[in-house]
């Protein structure tokens, strides 16, 4: 899962309200898993939220059963409160806002 790094799509939602900082960090977050970890589940779950000024994104899956806790800083904009799916259909990814499914 999430291999094919050229078949990545959002949802309308997404470009029209998610900073493309925030967006391209959430991709590489998968591909950090990716790599480290065997086996990745179609759905990943991202928990925005902030901590200290910083954006605090808890990253999970459900099966295998998953989760990790990143804080990183944003150069280019705020941090924001929000959940946001990833979903790879073995053919391409999206992501979108857990509404928009």
């Amino acid at each position: 899962m999430f291999d094919n790094k050229e078949q990545r799509y959002m949802t309308r939602a997404i470009a029209e309200e998610l900073h493309s900082e925030i967006a391209i960090l959430l991709w590489r977050l998968i591909d950090v898993k990716n790599i480290r970890v065997t086996e990745l589940d179609y759905l990943q779950v991202f928990e925005l939220s902030i901590s200290n000024g910083k954006q605090a994104i808890i990253h999970r899956q459900e099966v295998p059963e998953r989760q990790r806790l990143w804080i990183l800083p944003l150069e280019d904009t705020e941090p924001i409160i929000r959940t946001i799916w990833c979903i790879d259909n073995g053919e391409s990814q999206m992501m979108l806002f857990p509404e928009d499914y």
